[in-house]
């Protein structure tokens, strides 16, 4: 996130613009305008936010009828981008699979810096050693 703030001071009579250095910001005591003398003054403050946003999912499936304490999810899954425990940029992808024949019993997680595109976590193993 990033910001940007702007001030402008003009002269509310003849619209003269004042210069940075001519405004004293610890005094109480206006100057008057060195062009009309009035003391009223147009103070115009502008501020900008930028917002990076970052798509990140989960999802977890789980049987109804399941006999397990916890009711725990058979099916994992967490992808995208996300700050990391260390507050790095991460791409974050979690499959935990604990039904399917083609990957039964199988855990895989890979964390990626997002600026570096460093691996920071790769893993893929049964869930059961996990």
């Amino acid at each position: 996130m990033s910001s940007e703030v702007s001030r402008s001071v003009e002269c509310s009579e003849c619209k003269y613009v004042f210069q940075d250095d001519e405004i004293d910001q610890d005094s109480e005591k206006l100057k008057p305008c060195p062009n009309c003398g009035s003391l009223r003054r147009n103070i115009n403050s502008t501020v900008r936010e930028t917002l990076v946003l970052h798509e990140y999912v989960g999802l977890k499936v789980k049987k109804p009828a399941s006999k397990h304490k916890k009711n725990r999810a058979d099916y994992e899954l967490e992808e995208g981008k996300k700050r990391g425990k260390d507050g790095r940029l991460v791409y974050k992808k979690l499959v935990k699979d604990r039904e399917h024949a083609d990957s039964n019993d199988s855990y895989q997680e890979l964390v990626v810096d997002a600026e570096t595109g460093e691996v920071i976590v790769d893993k893929h193993e049964k869930l059961s050693k996990h």
